[in-house]
């Protein structure tokens, strides 16, 4: 891995380092050994390793080495600059992630903070961060902070949320929860820093393409970007427009699985279940072992609650409508791809009877046996 120094602020740290930091009390003799770029190495296996535990000493370890570094400073007015080892200088970063994975908010913030002090430029430099995108990494965390968004009054929950969007490019829920924050707290130190360059990550990423995006050159489009600006918007809540452009990727190339599937998902999170569960079994026939990713439909959302209700929205339907086998084969699926196994079963079982919808709804049925049958292995 090729590591480079990185120019910070100098009058930055030593007013981080004035305000005082507590210390880790651990033996280190074992750590001492490895240099900081070995530590590195070590700290981001881990954490991708879900071990954050470990990645937690790693990391801390080497924050407490940028400590020792910024209290040998000396204050110069001179010297507006100094350069760090990057290992030290994404340390608090690396520190407060493992915390976040920890479900130690309070701890993570106060790292990611610190580090920012040290290094304002983060934002700018590491506009996108793959782990936080993947819902079954960040999933649970996003999960947890939304339950404490609406049951305590910190502010930890909603900056972690807002931070952990931002660098997911999920810019409208990062907006909405440092936006929260500030209505409170006007001076709060990180929802001020990402809202001043929300604008800037907008501009550099590809998703900030929907505020210009113009629906009459569509025509022109391939349609691979077709899907993806479909994806966009979905991820947006705009599900409207991505239906559109999943339809339009349809009628140009009949034969993509997962155009008709994406296509029956915004139709679903609209309300119209008929044409959503014709548009979701063209996707399985053309392609059934899609059924065995192991997804979560709700990781599909830049805010996972809007399914939720859609799902609510569609088992008062079929409460009312039991005979509309269509929609509890629906509900059935969306049961099924939030691994809520026995209720989707229950819902296949009881449209076995339908000629259009038993193979699909067999084939799912099998597969829940299958699962059930097999020993869950645990995560890393």
């Amino acid at each position: 891995m090729q590591l480079r120094n990185l120019v910070v602020p100098l009058f930055s740290l030593l007013l981080w380092m004035s305000a005082g930091r507590i210390g880790w009390a651990q033996e280190k003799s074992d750590l001492s050994k490895f240099s900081n770029e070995e530590l590195l190495v070590r700290a981001e296996r881990t954490f991708l390793m879900r071990n954050f535990t470990t990645s937690e000493k790693y990391y801390r370890e080497l924050d407490d080495r940028l400590l020792k570094r910024l209290s040998s400073l000396e204050p110069s007015e001179a010297q507006e600059q100094i350069e760090l080892d990057e290992e030290l200088v994404l340390a608090p970063f690396g520190l407060g992630h493992s915390l976040i994975y920890l479900h130690r908010y309070s701890e993570a913030l106060q790292a990611i903070e610190n580090g920012l002090k040290i290094y304002p430029d983060w934002a700018n430099n590491h506009a996108s961060l793959l782990f936080f995108q993947d819902p079954l990494f960040t999933g649970p965390v996003l999960t947890d902070l939304e339950r404490q968004m609406r049951s305590t009054r910190d502010q930890a929950p909603w900056l972690l949320h807002g931070y952990i969007h931002f660098f997911s490019d999920n810019f409208r829920e990062a907006s909405k929860s440092f936006s929260q924050v500030l209505s409170s707290d006007k001076g709060n130190f990180l929802a001020n820093y990402f809202i001043q360059h929300m604008e800037l990550a907008q501009r550099q990423n590809p998703v900030a393409r929907l505020e210009s995006f113009n629906e009459k050159e569509t025509d022109k489009l391939p349609v691979d970007e077709l899907i993806d600006y479909g994806s966009s918007f979905f991820k947006n809540s705009d599900y409207s427009m991505a239906a559109k452009l999943f339809k339009r990727a349809i009628d140009a190339k009949q034969d993509i699985p997962v155009v008709h599937i994406a296509y029956g998902d915004s139709l679903f999170a609209l309300g119209k279940f008929e044409e959503a569960t014709q548009a979701i079994l063209k996707g399985l026939e053309i392609y059934p072992k899609y059924a065995e990713s192991r997804i979560n439909r709700r990781d599909f959302y830049g805010n996972p609650s809007e399914f939720d209700s859609q799902l609510q929205r569609l088992e008062n339907y079929v409460h009312k409508h039991p005979t509309n086998l269509s929609a509890r084969f629906l509900l059935g699926y969306n049961y099924f791809f939030i691994q809520d196994y026995d209720k989707a079963d229950e819902q296949f079982q009881a449209v076995l009877t339908n000629k259009s919808l038993y193979s699909s709804a067999r084939y799912l049925h099998d597969l829940i046996q299958k699962f059930s049958s097999q020993k869950v292995k645990k995560p890393l």
